[in-house]
């Protein structure tokens, strides 16, 4: 159905959560089905981070959608959830290529041809897509609470390891790197990086995080 959009005006966005070994056969796969699908190598764009975040802390993402993409051009994203878990947020991205009169498609989900259409059924299964996640966390905590009662919770196993805390301090103290650009070299959630600074390399929030002084914790600003 992309047969009446030119190769070079469709363009992709791929995302993982992680640099695992699993994760990274899994951008292949998605660029293989954008291949498929007549997208140019040159125009599948690639990101490591959480689609929990939002698009303005996901670099490769907002440049596309604020600097790349032009009006009748195509993005095509494998799944809805590869853009955003949060409807919120997939509302303001909808509104906005809808307004650059750009056609969004996610593979997983029904289309159309019609802009408004697959505007509507996009942002109906977002939604849905939304509810079910919420009612998944609270079976999740339900479980939780059940297994605390019987004794049998021993905790989430933390993603904090001593090598993790040591290049956080390297790719901050040494290369001078964001929260944000931390997280995509390391492959970590920005909250983890945050807990790190925070609680492991005593930082402290001023405007933004700086390393306390001597004798300086959170309790003294």
């Amino acid at each position: 159905m992309f047969e009446q959009i030119p190769k070079n005006c469709r363009y992709a966005y791929a995302r993982v959560s992680s640099k695992s070994q699993e994760d990274n056969f899994s951008l292949e796969i998605q660029k293989k089905e954008f291949i498929a699908q007549g997208v140019p190598e040159k125009n599948i764009r690639l990101e490591i981070g959480s689609a929990a975040d939002p698009i303005k802390e996901r670099p490769v993402f907002q440049k596309l959608i604020d600097q790349e993409l032009k009006e009748n051009d195509l993005l095509l994203v494998t799944k809805i959830d590869r853009c955003s878990r949060n409807t919120l947020e997939f509302l303001k991205l909808q509104e906005k290529l809808f307004h650059k009169s750009v056609t969004f498609i996610a593979l997983d989900l029904p289309y159309s041809t019609d802009m408004a259409v697959n505007k509507l059924i996009a942002t109906n299964l977002a939604a849905i897509a939304t509810f079910e996640n919420e009612r998944r966390k609270e079976r999740q905590r339900k479980g939780i609470d059940a297994a605390k009662k019987a004794g049998r919770y021993a905790g989430r196993k933390t993603v904090i390891t001593k090598k993790l805390i040591a290049q956080v301090q390297d790719l901050k103290e040494n290369k001078k790197l964001s929260i944000t650009e931390i997280a995509k070299v390391t492959g970590k959630g920005r909250n983890t990086i945050y807990k790190i600074l925070k609680q492991e390399l005593n930082y402290i929030p001023y405007n933004r995080l700086v390393k306390a002084t001597k004798g300086e914790t959170n309790e003294t600003k």
